[in-house]
């Protein structure tokens, strides 16, 4: 008796998968691909599609260089004449777009926001939240246009100064000549 279920069984699933099933609104067989109907995914290109960024997020992938998304929010013109793929941001619609694409190379480029302390940053102090909250404690000639609690250094002959304020993201490049000439 089992054996005879099972048979039938089988036999209802092939005559089934044979004709179609009501709920079977194709005709002929389809493979779908991820970008069909999906968001599309932009291959990692070696041109960075954007000029700034403050929102840069490092992707986890394991390759050398690093793999680099930009999640600023554009407006909608500027997302489209510079990126590949865009996405609605997060909010209410009609809103921003995020530029999809991904960045494969070593450095992803500058923020567009100025950090206080200038260009460069030798001697950096970070939270570990994400993103970091970073201040410079280099000690400078004279501090960046953008620093606005600029301190002098007790006893310091020269007299040099150190940029207080605070930053929210990653600090910026190390500078490559002293920062204390």
């Amino acid at each position: 008796m089992t054996t005879s279920t099972l048979l039938f069984l089988l036999l209802a699933g092939l005559t089934a998968a044979a004709l179609g099933t009501a709920d079977d609104d194709t005709t002929t067989n389809t493979i779908r691909l991820p970008t069909d109907g999906g968001s599309a995914q932009q291959a990692p290109t070696k041109k960075k599609p954007w000029k700034c960024c403050d929102n840069i997020e490092r992707l986890p992938t394991k390759t050398n260089p690093p793999q680099w998304r930009c999640n600023d929010e554009l407006e909608p013109s500027k997302c489209v004449a510079q990126c590949e793929v865009c996405q609605e941001a997060p909010g209410p619609f009609p809103g921003p777009l995020i530029c999809s694409d991904v960045y494969w190379g070593a450095d992803p480029g500058p923020f567009c926001t100025p950090r206080p302390w200038g260009d460069c940053c030798t001697n950096t102090t970070c939270t570990r939240s994400i993103p970091p909250i970073c201040r410079c404690n280099d000690k400078v000639k004279k501090c960046a246009a953008a620093c606005k609690d600029c301190k002098r250094v007790k006893s310091s002959k020269p007299p040099r100064y150190v940029c207080q304020d605070q930053f929210t993201g990653q600090p910026g490049p190390k500078c490559k000549h002293s920062c204390e000439n």
